[in-house]
């Protein structure tokens, strides 16, 4: 029986590579599929160009650090053709020895696309030295094999399973929805032939002649000709200083009536123009668009609506903190402490009575906004301190509020929870920094805000990355002067009603009168919040702020009896 040949397929990196795993989901239903691993991309087109591998697979987009120019100029220089596109989510996790700590890290090694990926995630090893290296995978068996101690990599977790690594933390890129796109390249020039059963992708490069507005020229005969451009990228000539090319992507097949009519104009107008290939479009998998429309059985998904939106995103989200899933379907997180941590005494005694009777997170402010500059601003730094300190013997997460830009990583260092208060919620210089971090977000409604300015203000945190954010209604300031402010219940069924992000009330706040809080809590709860933040003091006659509106021992007990009640009715 004659041997089937092997179909070799050349890629950058070492076995465990994002490349490696790209092209074993590509060529699945290829027979005899042989990856070819090559130290750097001009060593995998040079294996394709030689007849070493019949294809190769080079990344040349990334969804955080934008294109990989590196390969369209190698595939400009090589006149290689681009016969195919696949797209990989990338995941990236901390890879070390067995037995390491984080605190242990001296050296991080990776690609530099991988630690571009993750550079929120690496201001924390602020004595850690970061390495480039040719390869994820390649940083990983790098450790293994040189037995190196102190050190720590990012690569793919199936790395770590193959070069029998530990694996410190999982899901560090700086934005969730990482993916890298990558070309598909053969020395033969392949075009689809059937063009009306593959949807095409057509990318080219060309120069324009050295006129004013030429560019803007070839362009519009693109508009002209209805074509969906979808990349226009700029590299230098290399040959001739300060000239260019421009390499673009775009729907549809070379011989597509439309394409190549375009195609002759520009000819016209251009130094040169090359058709780098023609190929199918990638496609999510029919499995992956069916989950993507089970996901709302009642929406189809808008990427283009806001990421706050239901649009976006139909399925409630869902915020863990410790044990707590806020958001989640018949939960109701109850979030209680005092208004300001005033000292040890005050802060463990009123956490122990949130704990004793059912609180799930303990809130508290170390820095504290006030109105007037001569009240108690909190404690700063040492209340942080002294948050955590009732976190470890209470076993409670801790949420507590950041005021400004200036305190946002001792505050981040430390909490479960980032509130950012009523008179922080347009300051989005700070929406943007916690937008670059991972750790959960309480967002207050300013006193003067509308619902929409609300979710504006979430999506400044979203649109860095940051999806744990939860939305608090705490009361807008009106005409009535009975209460501290108007709590505006029916903003829970309006937010329901347009964003996906979880919902809770502060009742303290909210009416600012101690009789009012239990009946507004048990209404919050009622609407549909999610959860309700109250404040609690051992001593409310002794508080440094906000006492009048604080629950005892007492009141937090009845209180806590009638939320159980009641979720059984809700």
């Amino acid at each position: 029986m004659k041997k089937q040949k092997e179909f070799r397929v050349a890629y950058q990196g070492e076995a465990g590579a994002f490349s490696e795993k790209a092209l074993l989901i590509y060529f699945k239903d290829t027979k005899n599929i042989v990856p070819i691993p090559c130290r750097t991309f001009y060593d995998v087109v040079e294996a394709v160009r030689s007849g070493n591998a019949e294809r190769g697979i080079m990344p040349v987009e990334n969804s955080i650090i934008g294109c990989i120019t590196h390969t369209y100029d190698l595939l400009l220089e090589t006149k290689l053709n681009i016969v195919g596109e696949t797209i990989l989510p990338i995941s990236h996790a901390l890879i070390a020895p067995k037995d390491i700590k984080k605190d242990d890290i001296k050296k991080i090694y990776s690609h530099p696309a991988a630690l571009s990926q993750c550079e929120v995630y690496l201001r924390r090893f602020k004595n850690a030295d970061i390495l480039p290296t040719y390869d994820t995978a390649g940083s990983v068996k790098l450790i293994a094999e040189k037995k190196l101690t102190g050190v720590a990599t990012i690569a793919s977790k199936e790395s770590a399973e193959i070069y029998d690594l530990s694996i410190l933390d999982t899901a560090i890129e700086d934005y969730p929805d990482n993916q890298t796109r990558f070309f598909i390249i053969a020395a033969e020039n392949i075009h689809t032939q059937n063009i009306a059963c593959y949807p095409c992708k057509t990318t080219i490069v060309f120069d324009t002649l050295n006129q004013p507005g030429m560019l803007y020229e070839c362009l519009g005969i693109f508009n002209k000709h209805k074509i969906n451009l979808t990349l226009l990228e700029s590299r230098p000539h290399k040959t001739e200083a300060w000239k260019y090319h421009f390499f673009m992507d775009m729907i549809g097949h070379v011989n597509n009536e439309n394409l190549a009519s375009a195609f002759d104009e520009i000819k016209k107008m251009t130094g040169f123009l090359y058709v780098m290939g023609s190929y199918p479009r990638y496609q999510a998998k029919l499995s992956e668009k069916k989950e993507e429309k089970n996901i709302s059985n009642k929406k189809k998904i808008d990427k283009n609506a806001p990421l706050y939106s239901l649009d976006r995103h139909p399925e409630p989200s869902i915020v863990q903190v410790g044990n707590s899933m806020i958001g989640e379907k018949k939960n109701f997180t109850v979030m209680a402490g005092p208004c300001s941590v005033e000292g040890r005494h005050q802060l463990i005694s009123t956490a122990k009575i949130c704990k004793d009777e059912g609180a799930d997170i303990l809130r508290g402010g170390a820095f504290k906004p006030r109105s007037s500059p001569y009240s108690f601003q909190g404690l700063g730094e040492e209340g942080v301190k002294l948050l955590c300190e009732a976190k470890k013997q209470f076993g409670m997460p801790i949420v507590t509020e950041v005021i400004g830009v200036e305190e946002l990583e001792i505050v981040a260092e430390y909490a479960d929870i980032l509130q950012i208060g009523a008179r922080n919620m347009q300051n989005y210089v700070l929406l943007k920094e916690i937008g670059k971090l991972k750790i959960p977000v309480l967002l207050k409604r300013g006193m003067m805000a509308t619902l929409q300015e609300l979710l504006m203000s979430a999506e400044y945190i979203l649109d860095k990355g940051n999806s744990n954010v939860i939305l608090c209604e705490r009361g807008i300031r009106t005409f009535e002067t009975a209460t501290r402010n108007t709590l505006d219940l029916s903003a829970v069924p309006y937010l329901k009603q347009h964003t996906h992000l979880p919902v809770i009330v502060d009742p303290s706040h909210g009416t600012g009168v101690l009789e009012l809080v239990e009946p507004m809590a048990k209404a919050a709860l009622a609407v549909g919040a999610d959860g309700i933040m109250i404040e609690v003091h051992f001593s409310p006659s002794t508080a440094l702020s906000d006492g009048y509106q604080s629950l005892d021992a007492k009141g937090f007990k009845h209180l806590m009896k009638e939320i159980k009640r009641l979720k059984k009715i809700f």
